[in-house]
This record gives structure tokens, sequence and C-alpha cells, in this order.
């Protein structure tokens, strides 16, 4: 009897312990997860495929776990929306999300700025002559006579054409412009004392107004292209990393060429809530008083471009980057929005019909690259060793290509709140009602949901 009353009293003792192992075990995990010394949960906005976006987060997470130990638990929302949701609620610690979605994460639920996306901009670098006889055909007929140089050319490219025409043209006298557009006029108006223009130069499409000092130029001035000609460019790119990119106003080329032929246009802007896809875009169309006609938002930038180029709008707007080198060794040579309709392409002539047909007649002012926020609150010492062990991964080759595939990009270096300030002072100047705009991406957040939930 007495061993019969002996066992269950071990057995209610051990139930009680377990019992309480496990109470602490659930104290202990919410802590932690308050902390986050446990889990972190990072998202991303959805920008490329979901299978890329779900590996490279599991390479991301494998190698923070292995290097200090914090376990990432990364996922993808469906919108900006949720992104920022999420951050609010504290369901999310990090997210990459662009500056549009952050300056109100920021005014909601004291997200703050901590990481912003770097990117190589490859750029070339050419002299420009005008054409007819007896004007300058080489670098070396420029030798002591004046050559018009941009004030804003990046120090690399301004370091390798010196180097350049210093060589070919000994004793060349350099003459300051504003811009490559503004060295291009002086070279074109002030024929007796110019004899050649530098600018920067991208690689675009052949009908494109935006790349280089001639075709902006063209733009304003139609006939410049013919009336000058290409001296000498460099052969190879000069890497510049940037913290900012553009979106541009697409149209036909046998369609609209200057955007205040737009008035009264159809008109496709990629998506409400896209900064490089509307946002700025429609700013700046604002600024040049250009009153669009039917207005709808294709959902996404390749619908854009498509709706553009089938013709159903006589205008749109994407996002504008010059093609990197990757997207080069795939032999295209633009990386804005129409890549994501060349590069379903497998046939080089109809790749080159495509860029015949559409073009980027302007660009937008530039617009800060994405960024990591976190939630307020955050600590800073769980931050600490997340942005050390994310420094380390970058410096490996995996890292490189997670980051690249991922966002675009090579790397992220520090920011802070105050460097979206004129950001956010362009969209108040612009009357842009960002609350608005997100209001209207939730409520369509939340149809979706509805519509999933009846479904399933």
């Amino acid at each position: 009897m007495t061993g019969r009353r002996w066992v269950p009293r071990i057995g209610w003792a051990l139930v009680l312990l377990l019992f309480a192992v496990f109470v602490w075990g659930l104290g202990r995990r919410a802590s932690l997860e308050r902390t986050g010394d446990e889990v972190i949960t990072m998202l991303f906005v959805p920008s490329v495929e979901q299978g890329t976006l779900v590996q490279r987060g599991d390479d991301f997470a494998r190698f923070m776990r292995e290097d200090v130990g914090l376990s990432l638990r990364i996922e993808v929302p469906t919108s900006y929306a949720a992104v920022i949701q999420a951050l609010g609620s504290g369901q999310a610690d990090l997210a990459w999300m662009p500056a549009f979605a952050y300056v109100i994460a920021n005014a909601r639920y004291g997200a703050e700025a901590r990481l912003q996306v770097v990117r190589t901009s490859e750029l070339y670098v050419v002299v420009v002559g005008r054409t007819g006889d007896g004007e300058p055909a080489t670098l070396a007929d420029l030798a002591g006579r004046a050559v018009a140089v941009p004030a804003n050319l990046g120090r690399g490219l301004r370091e390798r054409v010196v180097a350049e025409l210093d060589a070919a043209a000994p004793g060349w006298i350099e003459l300051p412009a504003a811009d490559d557009k503004g060295a291009v006029r002086r070279l074109l108006d002030r024929r007796l004392e110019v004899a050649a223009a530098v600018s920067g130069y991208i690689e675009t499409g052949p009908n494109d107004l935006v790349g280089d000092g001639r075709k902006e130029l063209e733009y304003d001035r139609p006939g410049t292209m013919a009336a000058t000609r290409l001296l000498f460019r460099t052969d190879e790119p000069a890497p510049e990393d940037v913290t900012y990119y553009h979106g541009c106003i697409l149209a036909r080329t046998d369609g609209p060429r200057r955007i205040e032929e737009l008035n009264g246009a159809r008109f496709a802007f990629s998506d409400e809530t896209s900064t490089s896809g509307h946002i700025f875009p429609r700013m700046l169309l604002d600024r040049h008083r250009v009153s669009l006609g039917r207005v709808y938002y294709a959902g996404g930038h390749p619908n854009a471009v498509q709706a553009v180029w089938d013709g159903k709008a006589e205008g749109g707007a994407v996002f504008f980057s010059p093609a990197n080198a990757t997207q080069r060794e795939e032999g295209l040579v633009v990386g804005d929005g129409r890549y994501l309709i060349l590069r379903r392409m497998t046939d080089a002539k109809a790749r080159r019909d495509f860029l015949e047909d559409v073009r980027v007649v302007k660009l937008t002012d530039p617009i800060p690259n994405d960024l990591l926020a976190v939630r307020e609150g955050f600590p800073e010492e769980i931050f600490r060793r997340f942005k050390e062990s994310f420094d380390r991964l970058l410096e490996t080759d995996l890292g490189g290509e997670i980051f690249f595939d991922v966002l675009s990009a090579k790397g992220a270096v520090p920011t802070d709140d105050s460097a979206y300030d004129g950001f956010r002072e362009a969209l108040i100047s612009a009357g842009v009602d960002a609350e608005g705009l997100l209001e209207a991406a939730e409520r369509r957040l939340e149809e979706r949901r509805r519509e999933a939930e009846s479904g399933s």
C-alpha cells in the first residue's frame, strides 16, 4: 500500500516540475523575443520572385545564426502597408523598405532608419564635338583649344577624361559648365570659343532623351544629336556608389517627345504607392502643369511598360537606373522598367525593336534608395550585433550575391531619420497625401485578405 501511494506522489511531482519548466520556458521565450535575442523578424518588400527571396533569406539567416547566434525569421509581406503595420504592431523588428513607406512608418509608429542601400552606378564619359567640315574629329584636334567640362562630373570620370585629354591634346583649356547638358549647350552656342564638351554617359535606348548631355539637350532643342558627334568614349565604366535612383516618364517613340504633350493623354502609373512609378513622376508632371486624361494604375512596373508599348497608354511611369554589369552580360543595355520586359525576350531583333519603340522622355528628381528601418524600442545592443554580422556578411562572396539578388545592391551604409527630411519636404510641397495613398493600399490589402479567406 505504501509503495502504491509513493509512486503517484513521484508522478505528480514530476508533472508539477515539468509544468513549472514549461511555464518558465514560455516566459523565457517571450522575454527573448521582446529583446530580439532569440528571434528577429526581418521583412523584405516583395520586389523579386518569391523563390529567390526565400532562398536568399535562408542564406542570410544561416550566416547570422552561425556568426553571432542571432536567429532571423525572414518574411515577405504582400504590400508596403503590411510592412508598416508589422513594424507598428511589433510583429516585425527590421524591415527593408522604400523611403515612401518609411516616412509613414516613422510618423505613425516611430520606426527609425538605420541603413541605406548603396547601388553601383556604372558611368562612362564622352567628349563631344560639332559636326561639319573643319570641326575637331579626334582628341588630338583639341590641343590648345577650350573644352567645356561639367562641374557635377564624378571624380572617377573626371580623372579619366582629364588624363585622356592631357595625353592626346596638350594645352587644352578647361571651361566650366554647370552640368552635362550645360556643357553641350556651350558647345553649340559659343562656336568660336568652345571646341568640344565633356559629358557623363549612360548607355540607354537609341531614342531615349536621357543618358548624356546631348540627349538631354535634344529634349529642349531637337536637332542636337544631328549637330554633334562623339569624339571619344571611355572603354570601361567608372563605378560610382549612389544612394539614390530616379523614376522616369515613358512614351512610344512615335508618340509624345515632351511631357507637356501628355496633356489630356491616357497615362499608366505602375502602382499608386510606388515612389518611382507614381509619386515622383506625378510631381514632375504637376511641375510642368500637365493635366492628364484617363489615369490608371497598371499593377506593377512591367505592366506600365507594356501599356505604353501596346498603345493602351500614351505615357507611363516606372523606375529608372542604368544597366549593371550583370544586365550587360545578358546583352541588355537598360536597367530601368523596360528591363523587366526585355529579359523575357530571347530574340535580339525583338529586343532592338522594343527599344526602338519605347523610350524614356524625362527623369524625375532623385529618390532616396531603399533603407533598413527598425521598430520603435528595438534594443540597441541587438542591433549592434546584427550590424556587425551584416558587415561581415557583405565582405563574403555569398553576402554580395544575397544582397544583389534581393535588393539589386552592393551594400548599405549607416543613415538616420534626418536623411529623409528633403524627401518629406518634396512630398509636402507637391501636395502628395502620403497617408491617403497608404490608406488606399491598406484597403486593397484587406480586400485581398477577405477574398483569400472566402476562397479557402
